[in-house]
């Protein structure tokens, strides 16, 4: 099924949501300061041609982008925390087999006509489109393009559902080959019934957009957790009743509730919206002309799932789950370190794109890809070591086996190392967007995608299952060197090769992070305990500890400016408290 982050309603969450959601008209302070930040930063007095004010401000922003970013990240890790736990519902009841392949199998066809018809293009395309308006105080203009985009490509979207439910038996029968008859039928069954949500993932896309433009990420937070637990809640109650069936219909529950109210409720007297629907308009053909290329392009972030069940249906049952349930896990840190560093950068490249400052830009995407790039080798380390005992604590119970752990884990340690390639994608194509330049990344995403086609199957008939998750890997290194190389090109004043210290000092990290955390599993497994899962959680406790502290120590060394100003935010935070 799809990630209502990472596909359709991208989070991002403040420190006090349970106050928020008594009175949502106000935003957190969290989101009120860079709200504040983002404006404040146009009315600055200081002369930003002098050296050290134009350093100044390269380094603010990317303070700021990490704030923004941790108060992202907050929001994810709460909506994959309870997504984990929908994952480990369905697999408590329904474990891997025909079944849960035919339900993820069902969010396919929506999730391919969203992809098309939207392009993820709310938070790509048209944040520079709407920051563009409102840095220029001419809000009746950024809200005419709001009700503009939200009434023609509203009909346009929910012309394609219609069409979509029609078409659902063969459209089925061309993207599933290998499932049987009975699979096929519960899949259209289940397509159909979330089919609807499309329009309310989308709707809110595009008000949650004018919130993030706005400096507001708490909606973007609230939307996924509701979602995910109306999943759970609805194959909770109907499970008994009618199957997989009522996990599909917690979906449709919670993309209302989720996705599509919570930014409503948020957006009130902020946005005006009149219905407006005029095909020739300049700022409509702009959008198109933006949004066009995302809409026809392909993805290796988005094509690779859809490439998955494809292949997948034709393997043994329960290949798509174990595949899905191994991703899940992957885009834990994915979403809390490129995805949240993405969306917080976006603004601030846009403000500074829009001002024709490329060697500013260059130097905040290099200085933000230097940190992400660190992050990530060393939670690579910890998904290798530990995917075993991860897979277990989150899944194996029910109709989830050990037989089930090991083949989810074996794929997990493979699809992991693509990690740091979402991230570094996830984060520069997000300078291409900024500049309002989507034609480029299209090209060079659907190029590498082409290429990638055969790798997929050449890999799935030489490897089997774990083919498809090293092509999955060899796919997105190739797709994140093409973006970081042509993104060079269009601004010489970017140094990708500046980036390998960085990816060096990664590498050294993670095998000393390894090294702790196989020194820590192999010391619990010395000891006699009876309880599986106490012995998971001595596994994780005890391994994550070890390697923690060894990466701390190394990071003393290796990075001791990064280290000193990550433990001065931390103890700062905890003296407050």
């Amino acid at each position: 099924m799809p990630d209502p982050v990472s596909n359709q309603a991208e989070a991002a969450a403040p420190p006090n949501t349970d106050a928020a959601q008594t009175h949502p008209e106000s935003a957190p302070s969290t989101d009120a300061a860079i709200s504040e930040q983002i404006v404040s930063e146009n009315t600055t007095s200081t002369d930003p041609n002098s050296p050290s004010a134009s350093q100044t401000l390269i380094q603010t922003r990317v303070k700021r982008i990490g704030l923004a970013a941790l108060v992202l990240s907050f929001g994810i890790l709460c909506s994959r925390l309870l997504g984990f736990v929908r994952e480990a519902v369905i697999a408590y009841q329904a474990g891997a087999g025909a079944a849960t392949d035919a339900y993820n199998a069902a969010f396919t066809l929506p999730d391919i006509m969203n992809y098309f018809l939207a392009g993820g293009t709310m938070s790509i395309t048209f944040i520079p489109l709407f920051t563009a308006y409102m840095t220029k105080n001419q809000t009746d203009r950024a809200n005419r393009l709001f009700s503009l985009i939200a009434t023609t490509m509203g009909l346009i979207m929910m012309t394609g559902i219609v069409i979509c439910m029609v078409f659902t038996t063969p459209l089925a029968h061309l993207l599933f080959p290998g499932f049987n008859a009975e699979q096929l039928a519960n899949t259209v069954e289940m397509t159909r019934i979330v089919l609807p949500a499309q329009i309310f993932h989308y709707i809110g896309s595009l008000m949650m957009a004018c919130l993030m433009a706005r400096g507001q990420f708490l909606p973007s937070a609230l939307a996924p957790l509701v979602y995910n637990l109306m999943i759970i809640i609805g194959g909770v109650v109907l499970f008994p009743f009618i199957g997989m069936k009522g996990f599909s219909f917690g979906a449709l529950t919670g993309a209302f509730l989720g996705p599509f109210l919570i930014p409503l409720l948020f957006l009130k007297g902020k946005v005006k919206y009149k219905p407006v629907i005029q095909f020739t308009d300049a700022d409509f053909k702009k959008y198109i002309f933006l949004t066009l290329p995302l809409m026809i392009g392909a993805s290796l972030t988005t094509v690779d799932e859809f490439i998955w069940r494809f292949l997948g249906s034709s393997m043994e049952e329960g290949s798509i789950s174990w595949l899905n349930y191994a991703r899940r896990l992957v885009l834990v840190p994915i979403g809390l370190v490129g995805q949240a560093t993405g969306q917080a950068a976006l603004p601030y490249l846009s403000q500074l794109a829009a001002k024709g400052e490329n060697e500013k830009t260059a130097q905040t995407l290099h200085n933000t890809l230097k940190n992400v790039i660190i992050l990530a080798c060393v939670i690579i380390a910890f998904f290798v070591i530990l995917a075993e005992p991860m897979v277990a604590l989150i899944y194996e119970r029910g109709k989830f086996t050990a037989t089930d752990t090991q083949t989810t884990a074996n794929i997990l340690r493979i699809l992991s190392i693509s990690i740091v390639f979402w991230t570094i994608q996830m984060v520069t194509v997000r300078a291409f967007y900024a500049a309002q330049n989507t034609l480029r990344p299209m090209i060079i995403t659907t190029i590498v995608t082409l290429i990638s086609l055969p790798i997929y199957w050449l890999c799935s008939k030489t490897f089997g299952l774990n083919g498809l998750a090293i092509g999955s890997v060899i796919g997105m290194c190739m797709q994140s060197s093409a973006i970081v190389y042509f993104y060079h090109r269009q601004n010489r004043t970017f140094k990708p090769l500046n980036l390998l210290k960085a990816g060096t000092i990664g590498v050294l990290l993670a095998a000393i992070t390894a090294a702790g955390s196989y020194a820590g599993l192999k010391a619990v497994d010395l000891i006699a305990i009876e309880s599986r899962t106490w012995q998971i959680l001595f596994q994780l406790g005890v391994s994550g500890m070890l390697g923690t502290i060894l990466a701390a120590i190394a990071a003393r060394f290796l990075i001791p400016e990064q280290f000193r100003s990550f433990t001065k935010k931390v103890t700062r935070k905890l003296l407050r408290r």
